[in-house]
């Protein structure tokens, strides 16, 4: 019996940590940019993290910017978006990644 509870340890995944951990949490809400102007993006998405830091401090939302396909370089809304978290709504943001494909961010509200 002994070798059979050794084996079932070992088949247990890691757990997980970090980036990984905050890209596998399923988000509490999303915010899809398609279709907006980058001024129109700056605003929804500040008031976006604003509204959720204040309901559900902790919680992962998405941010979907799209890859910006019609935009020479990498996507207008991506770049505005990552500056957001970096700069002006930084006091929201507990961790963001960027999401797998590059479409958006996963941000972990304060």
């Amino acid at each position: 019996m002994s070798k059979r509870r050794v084996k079932e340890a070992a088949t247990q995944p890691p757990e997980l940590t970090g980036i990984a951990q905050l890209l596998s949490e399923m988000p509490e809400a999303t915010l899809d940019l398609h279709g907006y102007t980058g001024p129109q993006a700056r605003l929804r998405v500040r008031d976006f993290l604003t509204t959720h830091s204040q309901i559900s401090a902790g919680s992962v939302v998405h941010v979907i910017t799209g890859k910006g396909s019609g935009s020479k370089g990498r996507g207008v809304l991506l770049e505005l978006t990552r500056d957001l978290l970096e700069g002006e709504a930084a006091n929201h943001v507990d961790e963001y990644a960027g999401m797998l494909g590059g479409g958006g961010w996963v941000v972990r509200v304060k």
